[in-house]
């Protein structure tokens, strides 16, 4: 064979090699991508959804527990509010006659009923003749902070309050007639139960608590002292006076005294 055909020769096997190499390759190429794009590939999208599956999950357990949360604040905030605003029924008063004297002074003829929380009367009514149009009735009061009405926290759940006294607005206040039943330091409203020794403290020494912060503090009291609200009567009209669990006191006139006022007796 000549030179050249021998040059041909080498070139065509060398061609050859090449293409074989490239075929090689290529397969090669081909079952890597295959390999990956039906067993690698699979298998990574398989973890990235499982990592992802474990993201969504926590993050719907951290929204859970959220909602729980947000639930149980919300329920608290509802029971909290509707403590703060419960209204306890204390007593009526009724206004028999309301006219002038002899000498032209005018005045009032008043029917006073301490009541429980079912509307019951606490011992007796007392009947008050009172110089005015306007009654006034003094209580002693001690409110305690909102947490531990909202808590109902068993010995400040609500305020503590105490009738006093009753005057007409053409009457000093040191002529007052007392609404007490008896001289015990301990209102009748809270002798229906055991009195605690928390009570006592209280209205044993009223006076000395209202003036000293420090024991307030300890009690757990945000405000302490007197209050006397009052009304210009009508003829005939009765009013009913309610205590919130605050400490808020209310004088207002009611159409008439519904069953279970007074001990059932209703239309008075």
């Amino acid at each position: 064979m000549t030179s050249r055909t021998m040059e041909n020769v080498k070139t065509v096997n060398s061609a050859v090699r090449t293409l074989m190499m490239l075929a090689v390759a290529g397969g090669l190429g081909y079952v890597t991508w295959f390999g990956y794009h039906n067993y690698v590939a699979p298998g990574m999208e398989a973890k990235k959804a499982l990592a992802e599956l474990e993201t969504l999950k926590s993050d719907f357990q951290s929204l859970e527990a959220q909602l729980e949360t947000t639930t149980a604040e919300k329920d608290r905030l509802a029971t909290s509010l509707k403590l703060l605003k419960l209204d306890k029924r204390a007593a009526f008063v009724e206004v028999m006659e309301k006219g002038v004297d002899d000498k032209e002074q005018p005045y009032l003829e008043v029917r006073f009923t301490e009541v429980d929380p079912d509307g019951n009367p606490i011992g007796s009514s007392k009947d008050f003749t009172l110089q005015g149009e306007t009654f006034f009735i003094d209580t002693w009061m001690a409110k305690f902070e909102d947490r531990y009405v909202e808590q109902a926290d068993g010995l400040r759940g609500a305020a503590l309050f105490k009738f006093k006294r009753i005057f007409g607005d053409d009457e000093k206040p040191s002529q007052a007639q007392s609404l007490e039943h008896t001289s015990s330091e301990v209102p009748e409203f809270y002798k229906q139960n055991a009195v605690s020794d928390f009570e006592k403290q209280i209205w044993s020494d009223f006076h000395a608590v209202c003036n000293d912060p420090a024991r307030q503090d300890e009690l757990g009291i945000r405000a302490v002292g007197g209050q006397a609200p009052h009304i210009k009567a009508e003829q005939g009209r009765t009013y009913k006076v309610t205590i919130r669990a605050t400490g808020d006191i209310s004088l207002n006139p009611v159409e008439k005294i519904t069953d279970g006022d007074l001990g059932g007796n209703s239309d008075r």
